[in-house]
């Protein structure tokens, strides 16, 4: 007599599973704590701000009022993902609060990234001639015991000043202002030019229906086609104006004229105006090009949440589909991995376009494009694309 299960597969596929690992200390106390977790969340951020770790457990009990009441300043550190893949290594923090209610009763316990150091938050007012952005970071990261790391070009500065600020936020501001992200990581100080970032393959493909939730805005307003420098040259006294449209620089006198907003625009037509101080006229170029690229990449982003996915960190890139006009290629400026007993593991990520979906050709467009002489295919918009055809040559009379 055959039995029931003939034919029937006898191994069923495992599922991943979602799981985090958290260390006390140097003492992995993972499964210590698991019966008291409601959630985990882990921020990362792109640049200027320390990422952040927390943890929510309940305490019935009172336990973690008392005996297992954990110390400001001591460490955590945390890997999060799924039980068949490699974990995201979040790295180490520092206990920096703590925080009960009831009811229920339940203990929080948020951690910020370490290397963010006494040393780094105290107020600080220096003034800076005759350098470099690379010399100021090597010094700025000398004095807190940092390793400098990331290529960071040689751009010329006349003078700038850090008006008692921390050395953080003053990195932060000296960072957006030439083009790059600025980040401490443990004892790295990390400067990455955006640029960079914008350029790098994506590490995922996300479609609309891969989405729990999705919220994207788009806008015109602030948003540029050009930007205009003025340089006050301390030597010569003389007011230059350079123009950056379109990627380059030109000297442009001191015309600062703007064209009006038209209908349907991607941008708003104006001109960004800047004043600056700076050594060189390539530095005036780098300053320019960072302002235009900073103002134009809030034309379009927001934020999307879909279930978790270790590799979507800040930094990275990410390919959106199916989202019509507003699909394209997006730059992670925090991701927010959160892994919950209620309802499991989820990112939250906010977004930044930095490049236009492809556009696909119609048949009558091919059709049109072919008709007659050579086809010319050129590079817009960093593709290959058919840009038109020229006309046959004909016959000398």
């Amino acid at each position: 007599m055959v039995t029931l299960s003939t034919g029937l597969p006898t191994t069923v596929a495992k599922v991943a599973h979602p799981v985090f690992v958290l260390s006390y200390g140097q003492k992995n106390i993972t499964n210590d704590i698991t019966p008291y977790v409601l959630s985990v969340t882990y921020t990362d951020y792109l640049s200027g701000q320390s990422d952040e770790l927390e943890v929510q457990l309940e305490d019935a009990d009172g336990r973690w009022l008392r005996a297992w009441y954990p110390g400001k300043g001591d460490s955590l550190s945390l890997k999060i993902g799924y039980d068949q893949a490699p974990l995201l290594p979040c790295g180490a923090f520092e206990i920096d609060e703590i925080e009960f209610a009831q009811p229920p009763s339940t203990v929080t316990i948020r951690a910020l990234a370490t290397g963010i150091k006494s040393t780094v938050r105290t107020r600080v007012g220096r003034a800076y001639e005759n350098t470099t952005l690379a010399a100021i970071a090597q010094r700025i990261a000398k004095r807190n015991h940092l390793v400098l790391t990331g290529k960071i070009r040689s751009i010329a500065i006349d003078r700038v000043t850090q008006y008692q600020e921390r050395d953080v936020a003053f990195l932060t501001r000296l960072g957006r202002e030439y083009g790059y992200a600025f980040k401490i990581v443990g004892n790295k100080l990390v400067f990455t030019e955006l640029t960079n970032l914008h350029e790098n393959d994506v590490v995922a493909t996300i479609k609309l229906t891969d989405l729990k939730s999705l919220s994207l805005r788009d806008k015109i307003k602030d948003v540029y086609q050009q930007a205009k420098v003025k340089y006050h040259n301390p030597k010569t006294k003389k007011l230059v104006v350079y123009g950056v449209k379109g990627g380059e620089v030109t000297q442009v006198g001191q015309s600062t004229q703007t064209s009006k907003p038209r209908s349907g625009q991607a941008s708003s037509g104006d001109t960004l105006k800047l004043a600056t101080r700076s050594g060189s006229k390539a530095t005036a170029q780098t300053k320019a090009k960072a302002a235009l690229n900073r103002s134009n990449l809030q034309q379009t982003g927001g934020t999307l949440t879909l279930m978790g996915n270790p590799k979507l960190v800040a930094g990275n890139t990410v390919q959106l589909l199916g989202c019509g006009q507003l699909s394209g290629k997006y730059l992670i400026e925090s991701a927010r991995h959160r892994l919950e007993r209620s309802s499991g593991y989820s990112t939250e990520l906010e977004v930044k376009r930095v490049a236009l979906p492809q556009k696909g050709k119609t048949a009558s467009s091919k059709k049109k494009s072919g008709a007659g002489g050579l086809k010319v295919y050129g590079v817009k918009d960093g593709q290959v694309q058919l840009v038109g055809t020229s006309p046959q040559k004909g016959k000398k009379k």
